[in-house]
């Protein structure tokens, strides 16, 4: 399922390009921009972890995504908790980057990005889900954030993803 929408998020990258993407208005989002962005936004949620500031984490969140989540100060309390130690150094593992139209209302970009985390106390995989330039402001920012210990990872990674909003840990 996920290698499908790798794929059609590669096509529908090449088609954009054919046909003309220069008025998208923020080609920046491809040809490295989406690492550069899902980079950023690791480095400024690891940042926030170590430092328990949930405020930060909280404003990462898209206010649609957090509408939608029932309790996110507990997810963030739990999420902060599983988290051991600190940034010794992390893998960019990928970042899949979609650009897609939302109707009338223009483009859309998105992207999930997928990282290796080396604590001084423990070794992670990181995935979230992050919008940038919605046509809805409230759309912007990150929808799903998860984390599992890479020493379980090969077992079940099948459990490492989500389509609801929020922070999750797979044990």
């Amino acid at each position: 399922m996920k290698a499908k929408r790798y794929l059609v998020c590669i096509l529908l990258i090449i088609a954009l390009n054919i046909c003309g993407c220069g008025r998208m208005g923020s080609i920046s989002f491809m040809n490295g921009g989406a690492d550069k962005i899902a980079d950023e936004t690791l480095e400024i949620l690891i940042d926030a972890i170590e430092n328990e500031d949930k405020e930060t984490i909280k404003k990462l969140f898209a206010e649609d995504a957090l509408a939608q989540i029932e309790d996110i100060d507990s997810e963030i309390e739990e999420f902060i908790k599983f988290y051991e130690g600190t940034l010794e150094n992390w893998d960019d593992l990928g970042t899949v980057a979609c650009i897609s139209s939302s109707g009338d209302e223009g483009y859309y970009q998105h992207l999930e990005g997928f990282y290796k985390i080396v604590t001084s106390e423990e070794k992670y995989r990181i995935i979230f889900i992050l919008n940038q330039s919605a046509p809805e402001k409230s759309h912007e920012g990150i929808y799903e954030i998860g984390i599992i210990k890479e020493d379980i990872y090969d077992e079940k990674r099948q459990e490492f993803g989500s389509d609801v909003p929020g922070l999750y840990i797979v044990e």
